[in-house]
């Protein structure tokens, strides 16, 4: 039985400059929650993207304490994880909320029998997950030299934000891929653009794929156009046969299911618990894309290092994923947990019991 259910938020600044097209740089927005039952503890994480969801830190918080809290205290665990889910499907738009305490409660599942949370989420396809090198919106020349240092460390996937600024963004790829195309064949190394909607339309996004001078070294354009502009994606896709993956366009399953329909908007999607608000979930937009012959990309919402561990756990049991994961808490200041989890090349699956990290303790004091 589920005996006490502890909840704080926590704000906490960029690692480094990460510009992005939203053109936000305020503290990154955490919840996190604390699961007891007997010996046992649960530990989950939300992370929020209040331009995705309008959450905050304090917000979702406050949706726990007076939600979730009552829904599963003095319940076995295997009830709890139900009564969540059932619980996120009645509040939408709390998916901060309910991913922290889906999270806490896998984990202390896990526990409880001594596996690690994969084992919960399906069945276990690999046990090391490769990661993409990610570079917020910072000068060509800037990018491009942290793509080579991240080339020599061992990444073969990087992904580069760009803006609505077509001419610095195209600028932006190109010194990239040319750098890139100094040290390996395009076969052997992916580029990824992410516009997060910064080229709004059709007719702006070809304006500037058309000037990218390397294509076959990019492996998609994220997002090019705006959340809503479904039929630009599809036309960039079977009329001009560009790749592109939807972000801001899928937050679940029901989004999935309308990008997949025939002829595909994507070849492909990303997913985030920070919008997807469940493990189990994205599990699902996994399947259901693998079924649609589509990949996916798995994207930390600039979590710690628990989040990212529940992410690896998720990208071990997917059917398909796209050449790396966007996983590490590299991004953020503080990482308060029991061992960070590095990023590198290629990052192994906590072997558990649970999640495999666990949250320091003090933060609950």
């Amino acid at each position: 039985m589920i005996t006490s259910v502890d909840v704080v938020s926590r704000e906490i600044p960029y690692a480094d400059a990460f510009p992005t097209s939203y053109d936000d740089q305020s503290p990154t927005q955490h919840v996190f929650v604390r699961v007891r039952a007997g010996e046992e503890t649960g530990y989950g994480e939300g992370s929020a993207l209040k331009w995705f969801t309008g959450d905050t830190a304090a917000t979702m918080a406050a949706i726990v304490r007076s939600e979730f809290v009552p829904a599963i205290e003095g319940k076995p665990v295997d009830e709890a994880l139900g009564d969540c889910r059932a619980l996120a499907n009645r509040l939408p738009g709390n998916p901060g909320a309910s991913s922290a305490v889906e999270m806490a409660l896998l984990d202390l599942r896990a526990k409880q029998l001594e596996v690690p949370v994969r084992t919960l989420l399906g069945q276990a396809r690999r046990d090391s997950i490769p990661l993409a090198f990610a570079s917020g919106a910072l000068p060509p020349e800037t990018v491009a030299s942290n793509a080579v240092d991240a080339f020599d460390a061992g990444f073969r996937t990087f992904k580069i934000k760009v803006t609505p600024d077509l001419e610095t963004s195209v600028a932006r790829i190109n010194a990239v891929t040319r750098v890139l195309a100094e040290r390996a064949d395009p076969n052997d190394v992916f580029v990824r653009a992410d516009a997060n909607t910064g080229w709004e339309s059709y007719e702006r996004a070809t304006s500037a794929i058309d000037r990218i001078e390397r294509q076959a070294y990019v492996e998609y354009y994220e997002q090019p156009v705006a959340a809503d502009a479904i039929g630009d994606l599809r036309a960039l896709r079977t009329n001009r046969g560009v790749p592109v993956f939807a972000d801001e366009a899928v937050h679940g399953v029901d989004e999935v299911r309308e990008l997949t329909r025939e002829p595909a908007a994507v070849s492909g999607v990303c997913a985030k618990l920070a919008k997807a608000g469940s493990l189990l979930e994205i599990v699902r937009m996994g399947e259901l894309a693998a079924d649609a012959g589509l990949p996916v990309t798995l994207i930390s919402a600039f979590e710690t290092s628990l989040g990212v561990a529940a992410n690896l756990h998720v990208a071990s049991v997917l059917p398909s994923l796209s050449s790396a994961a966007e996983l590490g808490a590299n991004l953020i200041a503080e990482d308060p947990v029991d061992r960070s989890i590095e990023r590198a090349a290629d990052t192994p699956v906590p072997e558990g019991p649970g999640l495999g990290v666990e949250l320091d303790d003090a933060l609950f004091d």
